[in-house]
């Protein structure tokens, strides 16, 4: 797909992975833009490792809640569960691609790399060395994004057939996890486990990078946005006072105490309110290239010069 336009000139191709990994490999998404202004993405935090192998261009990270910590720039970037936003930017030209997994699809294909991240991002070449080099190179003299995306299916078809397994009680509590959409209490889980607390905690953080109670959180966090966003897409009712009362039901549904507590929790998170991210997303709905980088599940908002009114 190539949009062409006064913004500039966006390509873009979506790729399925091959039936057997789609357990553990979502999505494939190339890209080369040559937008006439820079970009600024909003990228909320999800239940997915992201890799993005770029060809041209770079990328710089900030943290969207904590201005403290210091900004980056990376060539190709490793993100895995983080507990809050990112601001993405570049100058407008990119080109490459991006694989998402599911945090089971990356410790098989790199074993305890979510682990290794601890919910940060990292050049992707530092942390998995030669062999990403390689198909990154390889894919970048690879004419057309079909036969890159067969390459993908081929590369990680390799990778998974015999790459570690999650242990079963790391399994079966994230399952709870994402079978309560993130509200099963930890405790819960430590009996279900038979392990202690401490040691859940630990096995979570070495499969994960995050502890059953953040893990909760951003699972929470993205049923939260797929009920606001599938919200607004209907018009809601109108008036103020049905504007509260479906933000109260929406936060019930959700698992907070009241509309206060969500968004106190969503600016915790996303560094903005929930009002000042849908306005973000119905603002730039017109763009070339997707809002959302991963199909299925709500993930960006393309931001102007400004950050979203806080």
């Amino acid at each position: 797909m190539i949009d062409e336009s006064a913004r500039g000139t966006a390509e873009m191709a979506f790729g399925t992975p091959a039936a057997p990994l789609r357990p553990y490999v979502l999505d494939y998404r190339g890209y080369r833009l040559a937008l006439l202004r820079p970009r600024r993405r909003l990228e909320v935090p999800t239940d997915v490792v992201t890799i993005a192998l770029t060809f041209e261009g770079s990328m710089r990270l900030a943290d969207a809640v904590d201005p403290a910590r210091p900004a980056a720039s990376f060539g190709s970037v490793v993100a895995g569960l983080r507990r809050t936003a990112t601001i993405g930017e570049h100058a407008g030209q990119l080109h490459g691609l991006a694989v998402s997994l599911t945090p089971q699809g990356a410790y098989r294909a790199f074993g305890p790399l979510a682990g290794d991240l601890g919910g940060q991002w990292a050049e992707a070449a530092d942390v998995l060395g030669p062999r990403l080099r390689s198909l990154s190179a390889r894919l970048a003299e690879t004419p057309t994004w079909p036969a890159r995306f067969a390459l993908l299916d081929d590369w990680f078809t390799a990778r998974i057939a015999d790459g570690p397994v999650w242990e079963p009680s790391v399994a079966w509590a994230w399952h709870e996890l994402r079978r309560t959409h993130g509200l099963v209490p930890v405790g819960t889980l430590v009996e279900g486990t038979g392990w202690s607390r401490r040691r859940l905690e630990l096995r979570f953080r070495e499969h994960l990078g995050v502890a059953p109670k953040q893990a909760g959180t951003i699972i929470r966090l993205q049923h939260t946005l797929t009920a606001l966003t599938r919200h607004a897409a209907s018009g809601g009712p109108d008036g103020p006072d049905s504007e509260r009362l479906d933000g109260a039901r929406i936060a019930a549904l959700c698992g907070y105490y009241d509309q206060s507590h969500l968004d106190r929790a969503f600016r915790a998170m996303v560094g903005c309110s929930p009002r000042a991210f849908l306005v973000s997303r119905r603002a730039t709905a017109g763009l070339p290239e997707p809002t959302d980088r991963v199909a299925g599940r709500v993930t960006s908002a393309v931001l102007g010069p400004a950050t979203p009114n806080r």
